[in-house]
């Protein structure tokens, strides 16, 4: 029997991180399946570890990105941590999950309606005039595996 991986799978638009299974004889497809993307990259986090990122995910429209700590460019869509072996096989994360959500910063729009009072001789109440948009962080947060 083949003894699995485990790598921490971040789930952006739920702002949570969770350990998820690979299986070494399937790495690609389940690596694929979990961030649901065919072309993938990876970026590199420190000298042990690295984020599976979408290849395509800054193309498409976001509902939210990701910034992960000392590195310029935004990550995009669901990501996945795993270790790196000097053999360039993946590997369980040494790092703790608690420890990874902590170098991650998911940000994403909020929509806040702008009101203005009507007060008319047949008109009263209000109507949105608009929107406010802000952009909110969140570190990820940890949840039990399903």
């Amino acid at each position: 029997m083949t003894k699995t991986i485990t790598a921490y799978l971040v789930e952006v638009e739920q702002r949570t991180i969770r350990a998820v299974e690979i299986d070494p004889a399937n790495r690609l497809t389940d690596i694929r399946r979990h961030i649901g993307c065919d072309l993938i990259d990876m970026v590199r986090v420190d000298q042990h570890h690295c984020v599976v990122v979408d290849d395509n995910g800054l193309i498409d429209e976001l509902p939210c990105f990701t910034e992960l700590q000392d590195h310029d460019s935004p990550l995009a869509g669901n990501l996945l941590i795993v270790e790196t072996v000097a053999e360039g096989e993946t590997a369980s994360p040494q790092r703790s999950i608690a420890e990874i959500a902590g170098m991650l910063t998911i940000c994403y729009p909020v929509l806040s309606p702008a009101f203005e009072t009507l007060n008319g001789p047949f008109v009263f109440g209000s109507r949105i005039t608009g929107f406010a948009i802000t952009l909110r962080r969140a570190v990820p947060v940890a949840v039990a595996t399903a």
